[in-house]
């Protein structure tokens, strides 16, 4: 699950995380009335958007999303209309067990999204203590 905050990055976000950092990806996403399209192992997949409950910690400064990418098919081609964008993926840890990361998303060299991810619930403890210790990581500069 995904979970967003209304709190901003620092400008030097890279440098301050340089030492967490675990992988970057460079992506290349199709994006078609069809919806999205990725190459994933060497081979061309469908995603489609899924839309998820509510969020019902509504109140919480943190929000997890209601929306995520699904692959749900293969494809052997691509429609006439698309437009490929290049995503260049950044992703931290705090620490090698930790199950949760911060992931900010670059779409030409400029910010376009940035979210914690874990399987654990928004109630959960260590979850929160990770969201926060990163938070705090980021606000001390």
């Amino acid at each position: 699950m995904r979970y967003y905050t209304d709190k901003g990055l620092p400008t030097n976000w890279s440098y301050v995380l340089n030492e967490k950092i675990i992988n970057t990806i460079n992506d290349k996403w199709i994006l078609t009335q069809e919806g999205l399209y990725k190459c994933v192992k060497n081979q061309l997949h469908k995603f489609k958007l899924r839309l998820s409950e509510n969020n019902p910690h509504h109140l919480s400064a943190i929000k997890s999303s209601n929306m995520e990418w699904v692959k749900y098919d293969y494809a052997y081609n691509v429609p006439i209309q698309h437009k490929i964008i290049n995503i260049k993926t950044f992703i931290y840890k705090l620490h090698p067990k930790s199950l949760t990361t911060f992931i900010v998303e670059e779409l030409n060299d400029n910010i376009h999204d940035y979210y914690f991810e874990s399987s654990e619930e928004i109630d959960n403890h260590s979850l929160n203590e990770d969201i926060n210790s990163f938070l705090s990581y980021l606000s001390n500069i």
